[in-house]
């Protein structure tokens, strides 16, 4: 390797490569990212995984309004928020109901076991969810817990 640094050639070449580089850094910063992405896995397997996760998030917090653990929310936001692309809500209703949409996307995304329990844990002292449902994910999947929660009556 010290050989081939030695080569003036070689130098410029890794000198324009090392140049690309940093343009096209500065010129779309999110391309070289990593957050979000756990180890192994490429940005569009994990952005499809978030997505569904999203979704499901969505679904959770459904079932949570109609067994009647979270209240109905209006959609008010603030005037600086409906200005941006991310809508922050006025109310503490809202705000926690933005929260665990966040949180259910931790514990269905794909997160390492540790987020996965650490989100559950979460979810179960903010809705009263039975420890049964943690026991589910130790031998299921984050998804029996939702289904575990789905059940449950009001």
């Amino acid at each position: 390797m010290k050989a081939k640094w030695a080569e003036p050639e070689y130098r410029a070449k890794m000198a324009e490569r090392d140049s690309r580089r940093e343009e096209l850094r500065k010129a779309d910063p999110e391309r070289f990212k990593r957050t979000g992405i756990p180890n192994g896995m490429r940005r569009e397997e994990a952005d499809r995984l978030w997505a569904i996760a999203d979704t499901q998030a969505g679904t959770a917090i459904q079932t949570l309004k109609g067994a009647g653990v979270l209240p109905e929310t209006a959609e008010a936001t603030s005037t600086a928020a409906a200005q941006s692309s991310v809508p922050v809500p006025d109310t503490d209703d809202g705000m926690a109901e933005a929260t665990l949409r966040e949180v259910f996307k931790l514990a269905l995304g794909p997160t390492g076991t540790r987020d996965k329990l650490a989100a559950l844990a979460i979810i179960m002292k903010y809705t009263k969810l039975p420890r049964m449902a943690v026991l589910q994910l130790a031998t299921g999947t984050a998804e029996g817990v939702l289904d575990e929660l789905a059940n449950r009556g009001p």
